[in-house]
C-alpha cells in the first residue's frame, strides 16, 4: 500500500467540521461619513510672545563675566564635591 492510499482513506473516514459548517457573519457596517468636518483647532498662548530671551542670555552672560573675573583673578574654586555628585546622579540615567 502507497502514500496516497493511505491519506485517500483517512479522507474518507475523518468528517469535515469546523468553521465552514458555520455561516459566515454579515460585514461590519461602516459609520457614514458626517457632512459637515470637524477641524481641529489648536491656539497658543498670548504669554508665549511675552518671554523674551534677552532677559536669560544677559544673566548667562553675567553669570560667564563673574566667573572669568574669578579665573583671573585666580580665586576660582570648584566644588568637587557637588561636581562628584552630578556626575553620580547623571551617571546614573545611563
Amino acid at each position: 500500500m502507497d502514500v496516497t492510499s493511505k491519506i485517500d482513506q483517512a479522507k474518507s473516514a475523518l468528517p469535515v467540521e469546523g468553521r465552514m459548517e458555520t455561516p459566515l457573519r454579515p460585514p461590519a457596517k461602516r459609520q457614514q461619513p458626517q457632512s459637515a468636518k470637524q477641524e481641529d483647532v489648536v491656539e497658543l498662548s498670548s504669554s508665549l510672545a511675552s518671554i523674551s530671551t534677552q532677559e536669560l542670555d544677559r544673566e548667562q552672560a553675567r553669570r560667564v563675566a563673574a566667573i572669568k573675573a574669578q579665573l583671573d583673578a585666580g580665586s576660582y574654586r570648584v566644588d568637587t564635591r557637588l561636581v562628584a555628585q552630578k556626575m553620580l546622579t547623571e551617571g546614573a540615567g545611563l
